[in-house]
């Protein structure tokens, strides 16, 4: 069962997709948006119990939606952590000083956020303003400034380890559409060939048959050809008859007184 539902306002693509898969490892469930615009219409519609929120953004930036945010009575209640590259001192003091719960850098400490996200989610107090929230459950990356570069590490770890399931998610997924490629073309091939067998049978077949009609045909002639021939010989012996016949007619005719 999901602990909580977490929107995630940032333009960025990449960084929704990381953020979101640490989360669902927290098992939360996550919404994401591109910028502050789309983001109050979904919170008018969805509740939700934290808010990450990009500094950054193209129209509203992320303090003045964090402004509104901290302004509407409906999303006061609800903590809002600042999802940013920013991690001057001055910056997360003026974060605070607007409501936000706390920040988050882009390179995130999976282990410190996965603690902090237990001391919100699993306390009474989800509906207590964030300010409060804050004060009584700081971010441990921004008391202790002395673990920062060990935070920036295990951010970056963690940042590579997120990246790395993508992009093996990605190669999977590459895999399987090959797989399905290569056997779309072998039964492709298979059933060239199988056409290419038949054409070549056809063809073979009709040559055989347009052969057999050329002999045919040649015999037929030839015999016609002998046929003729007899004929014309015959012809020939009626014709020299007929004229011996008619020499002895006029040689009778001759010898009559």
């Amino acid at each position: 069962m999901s602990r909580g539902h977490a929107l995630i306002v940032d333009d960025s693509s990449t960084a929704r997709i990381m953020l979101s898969r640490l989360l669902e490892r927290a098992d939360l469930t996550t919404s994401s948006v591109a910028s502050a615009e789309e983001a109050f219409p979904l919170l008018a519609k969805n509740s939700f119990d934290i808010i990450f929120l990009d500094h950054l953004l193209p129209g509203m930036n992320g303090f003045e939606a964090l402004k509104k945010l901290k302004g509407q009575p409906e999303t006061k209640g609800i903590p809002v952590f600042m999802y940013t590259s920013q991690n001057a001192e001055r910056y997360r003091r003026e974060a605070k000083t607007l409501g936000a719960a706390g920040v988050v850098g882009k390179q995130i400490d999976r282990a410190q956020l996965l603690r902090t996200l237990d001391g919100i989610l699993d306390s009474a107090a989800l509906t207590e303003p964030a300010a409060e929230l804050s004060a009584t459950s700081p971010a441990p990356w921004l008391a202790d400034v002395s673990q920062q570069s060990a935070n920036s590490l295990f951010g970056r770890m963690s940042t590579l380890e997120v990246a790395f399931e993508e992009n093996d998610e990605e190669l999977t997924s590459l895999r399987h559409s090959v797989s399905a490629l290569q056997k779309q073309f072998h039964e492709e091939l298979h059933s060239q060939r199988a056409k290419l067998r038949m054409i070549s049978f056809a063809s073979f077949a009709s040559v055989v048959l347009l052969l057999s009609l050329v002999v045919w045909q040649s015999r037929h002639l030839s015999q016609l050809e002998d046929h003729v021939s007899q004929l014309e010989d015959q012809v020939d012996e009626q014709m020299s008859l007929l004229h011996r016949i008619v020499a002895g007619m006029v040689e009778l005719i001759e010898k009559e007184p």
